[in-house]
């Protein structure tokens, strides 16, 4: 292997404080990056793409690897990990706790973190946490701000995520319906075909308050309004959610699913849940 070739090992900055991490960025960029557990980011280097050459690491600033119980939500940091939130009660009943528990191996979740896997931009934990109504903290580089998790793909401008807030809910009645569901290639680390997620009230033959949304493949993830639209309607039909759910999302083709197998697979997760649960007959929706 000659000079040019050869990988340059990164300088390793290790802040204490948000705004320190976020000037060390600011200073080195675009040759810098903000680094928690690293999971995914070593999955990335083992197929090619080499680490920045300033990699600042996040696990010594203080608030970003706790939770707190607030009024009206719970504030999980950034840098905590799945296998930590895991054991945490008041997070794990709920259908986040469920998400994390079938993300990649335990191994892998001593160290990987839910703010890694919210910016890594596919997470699992996505949908499930936009279907909770969750927000994120964020500093932009002047203050602290509040944003709804469909809207990080979308922020005008950088900023380092510092924490989940998650509000806080009643265990689900009898009423009410939470649930989670992924596909995959295999049972491995490998990043999700399609996670899909919802929680949503039924009031006889529809469902009000529904939040449903996906993330698959390459996707940025989606709230799906429309399909949420469809089922608050009396009498909906599993054709009426197919069109609505083809009108809020449209895949396109990747290596290993095309955009039309991952439509048709995300209507039947929800369905599944929507339609079926409760029917006494199971049937499902097919377009082509």
């Amino acid at each position: 292997m000659d000079a040019a070739q050869k990988p340059v090992t990164p300088v390793v900055w290790m802040p204490e404080t948000v705004q320190e991490a976020f000037a060390l960025y600011q200073e080195h960029s675009p040759d810098a990056e903000w680094i928690a557990g690293g999971t995914w980011r070593q999955v990335e280097r083992e197929k090619g793409k080499a680490f920045a050459g300033n990699v600042i690491v996040l696990e010594r600033i203080f608030g970003l690897s706790s939770w707190q119980e607030e009024e009206k939500y719970v504030r999980i940091g950034a840098c905590m990990t799945l296998e930590k939130l895991i054991q945490e009660p008041i997070i794990s009943r709920e259908i986040l706790g469920e998400t994390m528990r079938r993300i990649a191996a335990p191994a892998v979740r001593t160290r990987g973190t839910i703010g890694g896997n919210i910016m890594y931009g596919h997470g699992d934990t996505l949908p499930a946490l936009i279907a909770l109504q969750a927000e994120l903290e964020i500093w932009n580089g002047e203050s602290y701000a509040r944003i709804p998790v469909e809207e990080a793909a979308s922020y005008d401008g950088v900023f380092l995520l510092t924490a989940v807030l998650l509000p806080k809910t009643s265990e689900a009645g009898p009423e009410e319906l939470h649930f989670f569901e992924k596909i995959g290639r295999r049972e491995a680390f490998t990043a999700s075909l399609l996670a899909v997620s919802g929680c949503v009230r039924r009031q006889g033959d529809k469902s009000a308050g529904a939040r449903l949304a996906l993330v698959g493949g390459k996707d940025a993830p989606v709230r799906l309004r429309r399909a949420e639209a469809c089922v608050a309607e009396p009498g909906w039909t599993p054709e009426a959610f197919f069109e609505a759910l083809a009108a809020d999302y449209q895949p396109e083709d990747e290596p290993f699913s095309s955009g039309n197998y991952r439509l048709q697979a995300a209507a039947h997760l929800f369905l599944s849940h929507l339609w079926l649960d409760g029917k006494a007959e199971k049937g499902g929706v097919h377009k082509t």
